[in-house]
């Protein structure tokens, strides 16, 4: 299932990796540590991301041609490495399940407020599924599709609201200090560390591309956060802390004429559908994680048994939506920074020492060294 994407498709896949689900979790994590100067937030969100595409840059340069998972075992060995590797499954495994129960509350909280959350969460896995099934290729070009028309309705929808902003919500600025600022931007900053499993896409894109990929990727992040944290505070003011879904009370706010309302229902299936994008890709890169750990020829045997425990952690690990917000705000960026920066760097760390001490130990190598001197 190794298939290639284009430099485009990759693009729009690592944006949605971080805005598939961060258009709605990064504004109310935001919210609840600043409120003016969370513009501010969103313009740290570089800091984070480059300093990922850095590790993945060192990363692909010291393991040419190989994944994550690839590089990690070449580095530990198979015992060392293979616990590794687990706990990036245990990770991938837990955001996965927190994701598609996010999904769910947002469909609860939306448009289907009496259907149990099993439900919702078992029919949004099986076709991000299927679509993981079918291939990588198909992913990349439903979100080729997707994306040029959900940018056009994101930003038609925000210069519709512009008409409720009052800039002067946004002053003084940095009245509070960098303190809450700083705090504010430490969940984005976790977002930015889930570009690390674009490594999982390394078979199926070259070094180069992949890299330029992510620098463009976090560029249109970071635009579309500043936009955004900018639009919210302007138009909610300090009430946005006290809502789960800041963006959509602002597009709730749009009133043309007398007769053209509620057009959040445009929005909504835009989120879900970008969303969708986002789990099919990291189903994707958790198939591939473990057809590499189980060494097995093609991942499509592990599709379905994966799919059917991420559900059952969608269910288990969040109970509701107090415990998913406890979840996203204290702990999962912590595992998610822990698994981007700490993991990738070791492997380079001991790959590189590995390779020192056994050129040091070939008597051939000295020889040669010699020669040429």
């Amino acid at each position: 299932m190794d298939q290639r994407l284009s430099l485009p498709q990759f693009v729009f896949l690592m944006i949605w990796l971080v805005l598939g689900t961060g258009i709605l979790t990064m504004p109310f994590a935001i919210g609840q540590f600043v409120v003016r100067d969370a513009w501010i937030s969103a313009c740290l969100f570089p800091l984070g991301a480059s300093a990922i595409i850095g590790v993945v840059a060192l990363f692909t340069r010291t393991f040419r041609g190989a994944t994550l998972i690839e590089g990690v075992q070449a580095a530990f060995g198979p015992y060392v490495g293979g616990a590794v590797t687990l706990w990036i499954l245990i990770v991938m495994w837990t955001t996965s399940s927190i994701m598609l129960r996010e999904i769910s509350l947002f469909i609860n909280n939306t448009v289907m407020p009496r259907t149990p959350n099993f439900i919702i969460t078992l029919l949004l896995i099986l076709p991000a599924a299927y679509a993981v099934y079918q291939g990588l290729e198909v992913i990349g070009r439903l979100a080729e599709v997707i994306t040029p028309v959900g940018i056009a309705i994101t930003v038609t929808l925000y210069l519709l609201a512009m008409q409720h902003a009052d800039f002067s919500r946004l002053q003084p600025v940095l009245a509070d200090g960098w303190e809450p600022v700083l705090r504010g931007a430490v969940v984005p900053w976790g977002f930015a560390a889930e570009l690390v499993f674009s490594l999982l896409l390394a078979n199926s894109l070259e070094r180069g591309p992949l890299l330029r990929g992510l620098w463009f990727a976090s560029a249109f992040i970071s635009l579309a956060g500043v936009v955004a944290e900018t639009t919210i505070t302007s138009i909610l003011g300090a009430s946005r802390t006290f809502t789960n879904f800041p963006i959509l009370e602002v597009v709730r706010t749009i009133r043309i004429g007398g007769f053209v309302e509620r057009l959040d229902p445009l929005y909504v299936m835009g989120v879900i559908t970008t969303m969708f994008l986002k789990l099919s890709l990291f189903h994707y890169g958790l198939c591939t994680a473990l057809r590499q750990w189980l060494r097995l020829k093609t991942s499509r045997p592990v599709v379905w048994p994966a799919a059917a425990v991420v559900w059952a952690g969608s269910i288990l690990l969040v109970r509701d939506a107090a415990k998913f917000q406890d979840l996203v705000l204290f702990g999962l960026w912590g595992y998610l920074l822990f698994t981007a920066f700490v993991i990738p760097s070791a492997a380079v760390a001991v790959y590189r020492l590995r390779r020192h001490l056994l050129r040091r130990r070939d008597p051939s190598t000295s020889a040669k060294k010699k020669r040429r001197n």
